[in-house]
């Protein structure tokens, strides 16, 4: 006989979402949560965590001003398209490229 899924595993994350924001607004008892979700308090508990990592990661500045930001590799095409953009676009003189 096949066990239907539990009702923990099939819910959206909007629901997990939801459950996470109701727990971490202790504006309603976490049993009450999850009597109404028809899901178990450890549930609720991990739901709770997760958003409550969320928003520690949303608002800490854990990212510093020398953080590596993206890789560029700098090849002699490159470096010529530069000069050409900087004398074209930028009107930039020939004493400022070189200076560059």
């Amino acid at each position: 006989m096949i066990s239907p899924p539990a009702i923990a595993s099939t819910l959206p994350p909007k629901i997990r979402k939801d459950i996470g924001i109701q727990t971490l607004s202790r504006s309603i008892p976490i049993a009450r949560i999850a009597r109404e979700n028809q899901v178990s308090r450890k549930l609720v508990y991990e739901q709770e965590e997760i958003a409550s990592q969320a928003l520690e990661d949303t608002f800490l500045d854990s990212k510093g001003d020398n953080e590596l930001l993206f890789y560029l590799p700098i090849t002699k095409t490159w470096l010529f398209q530069l000069i050409l953009a900087l004398v074209l676009i930028c009107h930039s003189s020939y004493r400022g490229v070189v200076e560059l």
